[in-house]
């Protein structure tokens, strides 16, 4: 997905609760929205939402990603976690 990427870093862990006020105000600002995993959104929105004018697209949507960063949600051990089954590819780095 290209497009704007929003990454809202936390300093400490978020009440579940107000994750979820954060995903019901992205379901309703995008024409399109997918959840990857908590904390993790990919969405399509209208350009006039975002206060820019249309420069190209048919319906004028464009696509932004925004990711909660921080304690408890998207941190580093929830990536390892999910790339557990993965080869160790740190050893061919550099």
């Amino acid at each position: 997905m290209s497009g704007p990427v929003l990454v809202i870093e936390l300093a400490e862990p978020l009440p579940l609760a107000s994750i979820q006020r954060l995903r019901n105000l992205l379901v309703r600002s995008s024409s399109h929205f997918e959840e990857k995993r908590v904390g993790s959104y990919d969405l399509s929105i209208h350009a006039a939402g975002l206060g820019i004018a249309d420069t190209g697209d048919i319906d004028g949507r464009r696509p932004v990603m925004v990711s909660l960063m921080g304690p408890g949600i998207g941190d580093e051990t929830i990536f390892e976690a999910e790339h557990a089954d993965e080869v160790d590819q740190e050893p061919l780095i550099g």
